[in-house]
């Protein structure tokens, strides 16, 4: 069972909060026929790795020294963080795909997509947790000790299972980062100068953005 807002939904107000930055096209791409010029792919690709960046730093902390509250708002900011940068490899990888430029792997959006998914329950185990405290004492009001019982004992499992797949996540991600760090690194290379320079100048608008985003904020934690 779900109790917080449509994942999809959460992952829009994300969006709005960096889309209201100047056009992307600021960013000094023109207006050619050919889709990767079309969608300024430099910027893309930035937003594409300092949304990913952003992620990983959110959850590289020590995270069960916050709340069930809390660390339901990191799971969800580090979520939204993740599909925004699936959504611009997978962007990427149609373009490229299109023009015989291989600017995206398929094995990383694969990658992506279940980091994304494990995220999404880590998230579903705090909010579960988070629930319960929160609801125990009108459930036991309404149906009775016994039944709110029975939730405090299943709280254990999901706590137990909440670590189990955190850790599980971290140990996929540390593995993963030489890897995604090399791949970046020769994705670049086939970029021009002129490419380079405006993904360089969006990554750091980009970056700045992310970086303030607040798990605390109410859109993560409701």
């Amino acid at each position: 069972m779900k109790y917080r807002k449509n994942k999809s939904g959460m992952i829009d107000k994300v969006k709005r909060s960096f889309l209201r930055m100047t056009s992307p096209f600021e960013f000094g791409a023109s207006r050619k026929s050919d889709s990767l010029a079309f969608m300024n792919f430099p910027p893309e690709m930035a937003q594409r790795d300092a949304a990913y960046c952003c992620a990983l730093k959110l959850l590289k902390v020590n995270l069960f020294s916050h709340t069930d509250e809390e660390r339901r708002g990191i799971y969800s900011l580090a979520e939204a963080l993740i599909g925004i940068s699936l959504e611009k490899a997978e962007k990427i990888c149609r373009a490229g795909r299109n023009e015989r430029r291989p600017l995206e792997h398929q094995e990383m959006i694969k990658f992506m997509t279940l980091v994304r998914n494990l995220l999404g329950t880590l998230c579903d185990l705090a909010d579960y947790q988070y629930y319960i405290d929160q609801s125990e004492d009108g459930i036991a009001g309404f149906f009775g000790n016994k039944v709110i019982s029975n939730f405090k004992i299943s709280d254990g499992t999901f706590s137990n299972s909440e670590i189990g797949i955190y850790n599980l996540l971290i140990g996929m991600l540390d593995d993963a980062e030489p890897t995604i760090l090399a791949s970046q690194a020769q994705t670049r290379k086939l970029l021009t100068k002129s490419e380079i320079e405006r993904y360089e100048k969006a990554y750091a608008a980009y970056l700045s953005i992310f970086e303030k985003l607040d798990p605390k904020d109410s859109q993560f934690t409701v």
